[in-house]
């Protein structure tokens, strides 16, 4: 934190107009170590035993928080999460979306689900920041200054603040769903004797390895679980696929290829740099691999690792 200029009220919090973010992104910082780095891309690769994977993280991935501790304190960025150093976070989330792995994580005090963009809008992973247990001490909102329903495709909510948008580090995130509390003042939130509102609680996740439906719920703590599914915050449940966790669109595919068993694993990389482009199992006896710029790239598949070549050096070049 002492390479970053204060910036506002707390070292980590920023509210100076002339707030540049190329600012927390220098050279030198890291997110993740190379130790770190390796481990992920290996993890990626190896599938033994795993038709579907996740990641865990202490904070979030970006700053989905407009507000801090009260209704007045609104921040421009907010250094108390893993938003930062902007690089770094792109390399991580790249890995993760190589394996179409679901990031879940906590820390943020506020519920939110958000699909993490990297070059572009929603072309990362679905990501669920789990609500704080107790929140009577220090809320924080979802509350865009405009109020404006975020760009991009329409998405089928009851909240009116989702959509594409750049958190105060300017990377890009699609709000799904968020569980505000519903006073801005923590004195009036921990006195209402209704305590649902206090958008505090718990979440749960459910996989469905056959299908690859992943579905976020979001509890309030003193929810009544009677109600069933409508107990859960406005928002919740989240529905979606595993394949959704990486959005890329395919500017080509290579030829079909016959998989050395079924269900294999397949591994794309490409062939120059050795860069891992994705590292999934497949479905079914064949595969038609997606590629999403033009290189040279080469193919490999097996049982639970992709020990196999089944196309090398092969150049694409769409138009």
């Amino acid at each position: 934190m002492g390479n970053i200029p204060k910036m506002g009220p707390r070292n980590d919090h920023i509210n100076d107009p002339a707030y540049d973010r190329a600012a927390v992104d220098l050279p030198g910082l890291k997110f993740l170590g190379q130790r770190q780095l390796k481990f992920l891309d290996a993890w990626a690769r190896d599938w033994s035993g795993d038709v579907m994977k996740v990641a865990l993280s202490q904070t979030a991935f970006c700053g989905a928080v407009h507000m801090h501790g009260g209704g007045k304190s609104r921040l421009l960025a907010d250094l108390d999460c893993n938003g930062w150093p902007q690089s770094g976070r792109n390399r991580a989330l790249t890995l993760l979306r190589a394996a179409r792995a679901t990031h879940l994580c906590g820390d943020q005090h506020l519920a939110v689900v958000v699909k993490h963009g990297i070059e572009g809008y929603r072309d990362g992973p679905m990501a669920f920041t789990s609500p704080a247990l107790v929140n009577t001490i220090y809320g924080r909102w979802w509350w865009p200054k405009d109020e404006k329903t975020g760009g991009g495709d329409a998405i089928n909510s009851s909240l009116p603040w989702v959509g594409d948008y750049e958190d105060g580090l300017g990377n890009k995130i699609t709000m799904f769903a968020y569980a505000n509390p519903e006073h801005l003042n923590m004195k009036t939130l921990r006195e209402d004797s209704s305590r649902e509102n206090r958008g505090d609680g718990y979440g749960i996740v459910r996989f469905n390895k056959k299908t690859g439906e992943t579905v976020f719920e979001c509890w309030p703590r003193f929810s009544d679980m009677n109600r069933g599914k409508s107990g859960q915050f406005l928002g919740w449940p989240i529905r979606f696929n595993v394949t959704e966790n990486d959005g890329r669109n395919a500017v080509a595919h290579l030829k079909p290829v016959s998989l050395p068993v079924p269900n294999a694993v397949v591994e794309l990389t490409d062939t120059k740099t050795g860069e891992l482009i994705y590292c999934y199992r497949a479905k079914g006896e064949t595969f038609k691999a997606p590629v999403y710029k033009n290189g040279n790239y080469t193919l490999k598949a097996g049982k639970d690792k992709p020990t196999q070549v089944l196309l090398e050096n092969v150049p694409v070049t769409a138009k």
